[in-house]
């Protein structure tokens, strides 16, 4: 086995890291484990593993070189920024570090659909799946999502397809050079759904950010698929697979094309065939979910799927939790919860796939981002005049403040909600959004920020919400 005898560093003991250090051992690897947390936060059945199989625990504060000597690679988690702590202290002593998925994909033995984007990765991950499950593909979903590829690995032979969705924290560790004793993935179709500003806080620079996303095309041959989303045009230049454009320049160009008066989407593929969709029973709102429709609908066609069954997993298709799904209709108001937004694009989709007046709840921890796009939506689509489309908006955590001073002269109504006790906070968001709206308007959770200020995670914050409008009498 490649990997027997092999002395490597596991960086990192979330789920995923843990799934990279059981396969890791599986393969006769000799392991060691490090993480920034002091061994009592480590999860106890993970430790009590190290410790059955004699494999080190180490803490990054006992870190010496002793433990790094004679390593031959280090398997990093995404959570570990690449410019600082355990990734960087690796690589200053030259040893190979590869991200946990990109090693994992690495070992995969079957065909990859990689999927990646600022905003719809889950939604296209999870629509491609379904698609696939439809025809009778058998497929593994996995990656940025639970599980880890890592976890999947030992259903390789009997699953035919990996569709993965990709961050881009995860794609930093795909590095452009590889031991030459490990084979490089591959991915039969890349897609980069979208490129807007997100995670600065970490990357820098949208451009770097832009660069980072764009690096899954290069891990491709001229054969495969790169579909390609906005955002992407600084970096075409690096695409050598065919390519399928979400926002085609013209009718010459593969891409989708879309027909609203027969509420028909077409997909044209570069091999020149064309595929018509009918989207009469398509549950999920807004254009960009039909950019994440011919996203998916192009990667089945790659790996052999017909447009009959492709038609057939559209329409039977759930919209994915969290992300623009109506909750209940109160009092004459529906509520839509996309908690998933956490950045201002997600936002803007999220307005732009509403009719009617709209009362907003938005907030949370920022990402480095600036609201100036947001502001410029709204003056194009309100017309300076507030009250037309947003007219409402209950700001409430860390970045309350910095979104009321961008948008308040836009709308009618702008409250903010201190406090740091989520579930107390949003009860009064929720009661707030309620008594500024009118009968046949809509509240919708749509943060534009982080949830991690009051929140364990966007699903949390979601749940507390459906939670509260239900309890609504």
């Amino acid at each position: 086995m490649v990997l027997e005898g092999k002395k490597i560093a596991v960086l990192g003991v979330g789920e995923a890291g843990r799934a990279a250090a059981r396969w890791l051992y599986g393969q006769g690897a000799e392991i060691f484990c490090c993480d920034c947390l002091r061994l009592e936060k480590w999860p106890p059945e993970f430790l009590s593993w190290c410790e059955g199989k004699r494999i080190p625990a180490v803490p990054e504060a006992v870190l010496s070189y002793e433990d790094i000597a004679g390593c031959d690679l280090a398997v990093v988690s995404p959570g570990i920024p690449f410019k600082a702590g355990l990734s960087r202290y690796f690589r200053e002593k030259a040893v190979p570090v590869i991200g946990e998925l990109a090693l994992a994909a690495s070992f995969w033995p079957g065909t990859m659909i990689g999927i990646t984007g600022t905003n719809g990765k889950t939604t296209t991950t999870s629509l491609t799946s379904h698609i696939l499950t439809c025809a009778g593909i058998p497929n593994v979903k996995a990656g940025n999502i639970s599980p880890p590829l890592f976890d999947c690995l030992s259903q390789g032979q009997a699953v035919k397809v990996a569709v993965l969705e990709i961050s881009s924290f995860q794609l930093e560790y795909f590095p452009n050079s590889w031991p030459h004793w490990l084979k490089r993935p591959r991915f039969s179709v890349a897609a980069i759904l979208n490129v807007a500003p997100d995670h600065l806080d970490r990357h820098g620079s949208l451009a770097e950010y832009g660069r980072c996303k764009a690096r899954l095309f290069n891990y491709q041959d001229k054969w495969d698929l790169a579909v390609i989303g906005p955002g992407l045009e600084s970096d075409l230049c690096k695409v050598s697979a065919e390519k399928f454009f979400l926002h085609p320049k013209d009718k010459a160009n593969p891409g989708m094309f879309l027909d609203k008066k027969r509420n028909i989407l077409t997909i044209r593929l570069p091999d020149g065939r064309s595929d018509d969709y009918d989207l009469k029973k398509w549950r999920l709102k807004g254009s960009h979910n039909l950019e994440n429709l011919a996203a998916a609908a192009a990667s089945a066609s790659r790996v052999g799927v017909g447009p009959d069954l492709i038609q057939n997993g559209l329409e039977t298709f759930d919209v994915p939790g969290y992300r623009l799904q109506e909750t209940c209709s109160r009092r004459g108001i529906v509520f839509v919860n996309d908690s998933k937004a956490t950045n201002v694009a997600a936002l803007i989709a999220a307005l732009d796939a509403l009719d009617g007046e709209v009362t907003l709840i938005a907030g949370g921890r920022g990402k480095g981002e600036d609201f100036r796009r947001l502001v410029d939506f709204l003056r194009q689509r309100n017309g300076n005049r507030p009250g037309v489309k947003l007219a409402n908006t209950v700001l409430i955590g860390e970045e309350a403040h910095r979104i009321k001073e961008a948008i308040e002269p836009l709308v009618r109504e702008c409250v903010v909600i201190e406090g740091s006790n989520g579930h107390k906070v949003m009860r009064q968001a929720v009661e707030h959004a309620v008594a500024l709206s009118s009968t046949g308007s809509t509240v919708l959770l749509s943060p534009a920020c982080a949830s991690f200020d009051m929140f364990s995670s966007y699903k949390e914050r979601g749940m507390v919400f459906d939670r509260i409008v239900r309890e609504l009498k």
